[in-house]
């Protein structure tokens, strides 16, 4: 039978409370490179669908483009911005130039609003919600529904989009 003395309490005491700090410390670290490698990183957001001019039922081809670059990491969230692409409804294509917007993990939501440029320099503003769905590995897929407000009209897009995380 052995005995533990005063000495060795304390030394098994001290090694078990630097275990329960490390075992608390490295998932920590951890999940901050993690959140710091994925803000830069950029990303692209692709859609295809259809377009309808507000007031009239003229179903239109539509797509659009945008790059994404992922700005900060909250708890039930991430925010990003819109660093540019483009939107083409019945062959007219917009620039979008600027704009941000957010994920929301909980409900699986997003939410975008970029600006930019028609081909005759006139302003444009995309307005964006989307439902996101997890396809398996990287890929996300969402359904979309946005407002493209032009000079000439507005457009209500109903697409499905794909972005590779």
């Amino acid at each position: 039978m052995t005995t533990v003395k005063n000495k060795n309490k304390l030394v098994i005491a001290a090694m078990a409370a630097i275990a329960i700090l490390c075992i608390i410390a490295v998932p920590l670290v951890g999940a901050q490179t993690v959140t710091n490698s994925a803000v830069g990183s950029v990303k692209t957001l692709n859609g295809k669908g259809y377009a309808y001019q507000e007031g009239q039922t003229t179903q239109y081809p539509a797509t659009f483009t945008l790059t994404l670059q992922p700005a900060s990491v909250s708890g039930i969230g991430r925010k990003f911005d819109v660093i540019g692409g483009t939107v083409v409804v019945n062959a007219v294509s917009y620039t979008i130039t600027s704009g941000n917007g957010g994920v929301g993990t909980e409900r699986h939501i997003v939410l975008l609003q970029a600006q930019g440029t028609s081909p005759d320099g006139q302003a444009v503003t995309l307005k964006l919600e989307g439902r996101y769905f997890w396809m398996g590995g990287n890929l996300y897929v969402l359904r979309v529904a946005a407002k493209l407000q032009t000079d000439n009209g507005n457009y209500v897009l109903l697409m499905r989009a794909s972005v590779h995380v």
